[in-house]
């Protein structure tokens, strides 16, 4: 025979004298109000403390812009810009070099809006200086001229972006979000490509460095790739045909090739020609 056994619910014994034993079902109506309203006021509080937390990390991630033009209506008027805008918190307005250092080692923007010319003064010429005071700062030149040397000289320092002010505020905006990402950015399309064309130039005469050739010999290659052939070559140069097989072989050897076809191929892969 099985037997199960269950286990006895337990007993509590009273008697005049003890304590009366409450459950949750024998909580009043009043204090189960009571609790429901200090569990409300609990759960408010905290929601409101969340709150506060939430705007004050939005603050703390707005973008901290200082801006250098020497004109003041352009600094007052980018300045309401930025105020209006969600994510931006001007810092201070700067009018010549000297006090765009001062408080840029005073306040660390997080952006410098650096006009390039501040009346005899090139902003350019203070750009390094405002990165090595606050390395954390970034410069965005900003500029009414479209001279491609200041735009190149802006990228060689190491400005971060290069706005024209005939762009729009949008544009504007972008270019200082992207900016603050970490990212670097230029407003015109015509910029871009001026600044492609520059990083060809540079590349090609990388490799024509690390190749060793001579303009003289990269031409003679050029010539060669056309289908020119020795004779041809001499008759362009007012040479013998000897000296051009000379030149060519000297191409080879420093080319690592053996052979005009080679040459080409080596040079058209270099971006020689």
């Amino acid at each position: 025979m099985t037997i199960t056994s269950f286990p006895s619910p337990p007993v509590t014994w009273l008697n005049a004298s003890s304590p009366r034993i409450s459950s949750e079902d024998d909580t009043e109506p009043d204090d189960v109000s009571e609790q429901q309203q200090a569990t409300a006021a609990v759960e408010t509080e905290l929601a409101a403390d969340a709150t506060i937390a939430q705007q004050a990390e939005q603050h703390c991630k707005r973008i901290r812009v200082l801006i250098v033009d020497d004109h003041e209506v352009v600094r007052k008027g980018i300045t309401s810009l930025l105020c209006e805008e969600e994510g931006f918190e001007p810092v201070g307005q700067a009018a010549t070099s000297r006090i765009a250092l001062l408080l840029t080692q005073q306040l660390k923007p997080d952006i410098v809006l650096l006009d390039i010319f501040l009346g005899k003064t090139n902003g350019l010429d203070i750009a390094q200086q405002l990165m090595r005071c606050s390395p954390d700062t970034r410069i965005v030149a900003f500029t009414g001229s479209s001279d491609d040397e200041q735009l190149l000289r802006a990228m060689r320092l190491g400005v971060h972006g290069y706005v024209q002010k005939a762009q729009s505020l949008d544009e504007l905006l972008a270019v200082l979000h992207a900016v603050a990402r970490g990212e670097r950015a230029i407003t015109e399309p015509r910029s871009v490509t001026r600044i492609l064309d520059e990083f060809s130039r540079l590349t090609k005469e990388q490799e024509r460095l690390r190749s060793g050739l001579t303009d003289l010999e990269i031409e003679l290659v050029r010539l060669a790739a056309e289908g020119c052939s020795n004779k041809e070559i001499a008759a362009r140069q007012f040479w013998s045909e000897v000296t051009v097989k000379r030149k060519m072989q000297d191409i080879y050897r420093k080319l690592n090739v053996t052979d005009r076809a080679q040459a080409v191929a080596e040079a058209m892969r270099m971006g020689l020609i």
